[in-house]
């Protein structure tokens, strides 16, 4: 009993954590230093708008930037702030360092760092809807040793942003769910927090769902909290805005006005003029231009196909939720080689991607079992979880339209879950708890299992795995120490086959 007490003890430390973020840090810079320009979760892409950003000082573009056919209808993207954000470290990077691959590693290493500030502040979210510590670090150990998230952390893409601000935007809905709760709304936390939510939504539209879950739930709970007694909540606000000082009030005023104009210019102009969020490239500038974008030639092509009926999509939707979810799965935990050998797909390492199911599974059926005692007297899990309904749906639907508009099985990567896969680990999590709560030994044993499971290939260990020389830098160092390390892993690791021919992986 006294070997539980210490490992309980060390698995719920700030030391336990340091080390998840050392690691973490080990990996994904390990990628940045190792994986060859582009990578394959649109690097090239993002590493291009940010340069085409760098000769503008405002983000608000009139029209297309010149020679910018290649990313789309810049002009009219709703997705811009990751982009113009991080021009400015790259206008400073590039007075310095003017090599690319320098440039290149160095931005790579700021999203590094966005997504390490997305584990901290994911850490106080885990422990404000009161996971114990031991959970919340194994928790967060588990979701770093993920394949995808150090390859995505490694390389330069608008989701390393995205994880933080989700993260921001739990800690400020719980503050003003607690505020709520107590009758004593805070005019200050709800301005801050629709402030955040907007600039969110213009890193990534597809944080819409994250701010729609939080708006939903707040405007729920305080219905349900002041029913009957609206005056009160009037009042009470206006009495806390008083409370603000002149410069808060100014400054509050002045970044949600900022916020809400630069919504209105991108989203809000392409809601009236196109009626949606993402316009379609076509609308916005001509096939002959667009076509110069790869992904909307890709699609095009594909809807050309549709059109003539030489493909026809299968309306069955039990065949798409099930590619949706395995396609969902298997690109959490597959690896992707670089543009040298077409960004082809192995699969995953067998025991991290079977122990990530098994809990998965095993933690849904749990959620269901005590599903009252979960989200009775926790409404910030009640919270969490429409936001991830919420989320999960609208990706879902945003994946069929494009299925139906070129029979293409798109929008399925591992990594779309990344933002909200720790919140529907809490959940998971804290179900697993209950259902293992009878016995501190055998909820020690899972940890273990689990770790050990995940670290059998998991993180940044599928990348050495299944890589070879064609995979890196054109650099003898990197070569060299890669794969000394493949050499390595292959002996303690079982890394199954690189290809398989059996039903059970669909895609290679």
């Amino acid at each position: 009993m006294k070997s539980i007490t210490t490992i309980n003890r060390l698995m719920g430390s700030k030391r336990f954590f340091q080390f998840v973020l050392i690691f973490f840090f080990f990996e994904a810079g390990w990628i940045a230093l190792s994986a060859a320009y582009p990578q394959a979760f649109d690097e090239a892409f993002h590493f291009g708008l940010i340069k085409v950003y760098s000769h503008y000082w405002l983000p608000f573009l009139a029209h297309q930037p010149p020679h910018a056919n290649a990313y789309g209808a810049v002009a009219r993207d709703p997705s811009y702030l990751y982009h113009y954000l991080m021009s400015f470290p790259y206008r400073l990077i590039a007075l310095f360092v003017h090599n690319s691959v320098g440039q290149i590693i160095l931005m790579r290493f700021i999203n590094v760092g966005l997504f390490a500030t997305g584990l901290v502040l994911l850490r106080r979210v885990l422990l404000r809807v009161k996971l114990s510590p031991q959970l919340t670090n194994i928790s967060l150990f588990i979701f770093v040793l993920i394949p995808i998230v150090p390859q995505l952390a490694g390389q330069i893409n608008y989701d390393n942003m995205l994880i933080p601000l989700v993260s921001a935007a739990c800690l400020l809905a719980f503050n003003a769910l607690d505020q709520i709760k107590e009758r004593r709304p805070s005019a200050r936390t709800l301005l801050t927090l629709l402030t955040l939510c907007i600039f969110a939504s213009l890193v990534k539209y597809e944080f819409l769902p994250v701010f729609a879950g939080i708006a939903l739930f707040l405007t729920y709970y305080t219905w349900r909290t002041f029913h009957g007694s609206f005056h009160l909540l009037k009042e009470r606000l206006h009495t806390d805005w008083q409370r603000q000082s002149r410069r808060l009030k100014a400054m509050l005023i002045i970044a949600v006005l900022i916020s809400a104009g630069m919504f209105m210019q991108r989203d809000g102009y392409n809601l009236i003029k196109y009626h949606t969020f993402s316009p379609n490239c076509a609308n916005v500038l001509s096939v002959k231009a667009c076509s110069a974008y790869s992904v909307w030639a890709h699609d095009y092509k594909s809807h050309q196909l549709v059109v003539e009926k030489v493909a026809k999509v299968n309306s069955d939707p039990f065949y798409y939720v099930g590619q949706w979810v395995y396609w969902l799965w298997y690109r959490l935990f597959f690896a992707v080689n670089g543009p040298k050998q077409n960004f082809h797909n192995y699969p995953p390492l067998p025991l991290p991607s079977a122990a990530f199911m098994l809990i998965g599974l095993a933690g849904l059926f749990s959620v269901f079992k005590w599903r009252r005692r979960l989200f009775r007297d926790n409404p910030y899990f009640v919270m969490l979880g429409l936001i991830a309904v919420i989320y999960l749906v609208a990706l879902f639907i945003d994946g069929y339209i494009v299925y139906e508009y070129t029979d293409v099985l798109e929008l399925m990567n591992g990594r779309y879950l990344l933002p909200i896969l720790p919140l529907a680990a809490a959940i998971i999590g804290s179900a697993l708890s209950i259902a293992l709560r009878k016995s501190p030994r055998l909820k020690v044993a899972v940890a273990i299992a689990a770790l050990i499971l995940f670290l059998e290939g998991g993180g940044f260990l599928t990348f050495i795995t299944r890589s070879d020389s064609n995979w890196y830098w054109n650099n003898h160092a990197v070569i060299k120490v890669n794969n000394a390390a493949r050499h390595i892993t292959k002996k303690v690791i079982v890394h199954g086959k690189k290809s398989y021919k059996t039903p059970l992986w669909f895609f290679n």
